[in-house]
């Protein structure tokens, strides 16, 4: 999803400036502001929204790598711990998953107190804000034909692993846990494709 197309879809041009929609002044609450930004204060808000997604990019990276390093060389036993319902692999599992889930919360924390709050607390709050989903954000920041792109790339890789499974046994739990994500990924994209076209039709 390229940056600029998310902001077009997070920013909006008024006679009177820009409104932006946030959870502000909540950090996980349920309801939605739409605030009334200056050009100062949207450039401001801009440059937060930059930050803080090339640190959330940086620290998704920096997970993958730490987690894909020692996976590569034990996944096989370690899946297979965790189907035989070892206590030390589940364990090792939820630990994991707290430590990643926690890091990327402090972060989302830090970001919304540093470069989001300080601008929202000086900008007019004209009212609640309609629901605001991932798949609907990610239908209007991303082209109909890179969406068909990532498809069929996915796809192929995909067909590629169960090709693989079918025809060699070597590896095999790595192959289908690869498999489930690609198939995800697929259903995920297909989800945001049909949702843009709709978009598009109803336009």
């Amino acid at each position: 999803m390229r940056l600029s197309a998310l902001e077009a879809s997070l920013f909006k041009q008024t006679p009177e400036g820009w409104t932006f929609d946030s959870t502000y002044p909540r950090i996980f609450g349920r309801r939605r502001w739409t605030y009334l930004l200056t050009d100062a204060q949207k450039e401001r808000l801009t440059e937060g929204l930059r930050r803080w997604v090339r640190t959330a990019a940086l620290t998704t990276i920096g997970f993958a790598i730490l987690l894909a390093i020692p996976l590569a060389f034990r996944f096989s036993d370690f899946l297979r711990s965790l189907l035989a319902g070892s206590p030390r692999a589940w364990l090792l599992l939820c630990l994991v998953l707290m430590l990643v889930w926690g890091t990327l919360a402090t972060a989302v924390f830090i970001a919304k107190k540093r470069w989001f709050h300080p601008v929202l607390r000086d900008a007019r709050r004209i009212g609640p804000a309609g629901p605001l989903s991932a798949l609907r954000l990610m239908a209007e920041s991303t082209a109909v034909g890179e969406l068909r792109r990532r498809i069929i790339m996915i796809t192929l890789a995909l067909l590629a692993c169960v090709l693989y499974l079918s025809m060699f046994s070597l590896d095999a739990e790595l192959l289908l846990a690869m498999a489930v994500l690609f198939g995800l990924l697929d259903v995920w994209y297909m989800g945001v494709l049909v949702s843009k076209l709709r978009v598009q039709r109803s336009a």
